[in-house]
């Protein structure tokens, strides 16, 4: 399928016309067809990125024990109904109505709950020991100081948690087809 590309979108953040957004259908490895969308507003920055998994392979639950560095390099597909927890660290993400889907890393994983951790504004000072002691932790798991456990649970069971070696970089995959004369 070609990107569909819908210009003049109505920005749900500024409220102007001026949201682009890009729709393509894809089969991705592991996980079946999906659409990806990504919106982005040219007035205000705002940025919206969804897949939409046009599969449904029932309710899963994975859990990847990170206990090396190596392990940061994971890669992990969350869908926009799949919740992630980090117990050791007291970390959870829950699906919501504005849910969005993402591919990235154990450590950018690790990088967006830090992200909306310094964002938090403690009122009182217990809530501020509490942001610095997550952050503090947050730290400690990127540089592999403290083991810790990736579970996603999807609902759809189109989530999932893949060894680097096993994601094909396009160009090895580009090169496998020619071989096969796909």
């Amino acid at each position: 399928m070609e990107p569909q590309i819908i210009e003049g979108g109505l920005c749900p953040a500024c409220g102007k016309k001026t949201l682009r957004t890009v729709v393509v259908e894809k089969s991705l490895p592991h996980f079946g067809r999906a659409v990806i969308m990504t919106s982005k507003c040219s007035s205000c920055g705002y940025t919206h990125t969804d897949v939409i998994e046009l599969e449904d392979k029932g309710h899963k639950v994975l859990e990847l024990k990170v206990d090396s560095p190596e392990k940061l390099n994971y890669v992990v597909v969350r869908s926009s109904s799949a919740s992630l927890r980090i117990p050791e660290l007291d970390l959870e993400l829950h699906p919501g109505p504005f849910s969005n889907g993402f591919i990235t890393t154990v450590e950018g994983v690790l990088d967006r709950f830090e992200d909306a951790t310094k964002k938090w504004n403690p009122s009182t000072e217990e809530e501020r020991v509490l942001r610095e002691k997550a952050l503090k932790e947050i730290a400690d798991a990127k540089e592999g100081k403290i083991p810790f456990t990736v579970v996603l649970e999807d609902p759809r069971g189109v989530s999932g948690i893949i060894p680097p070696d096993d994601v094909p970089s396009l160009r090895e995959r580009g090169e496998s087809q020619q071989s096969r004369g796909e």
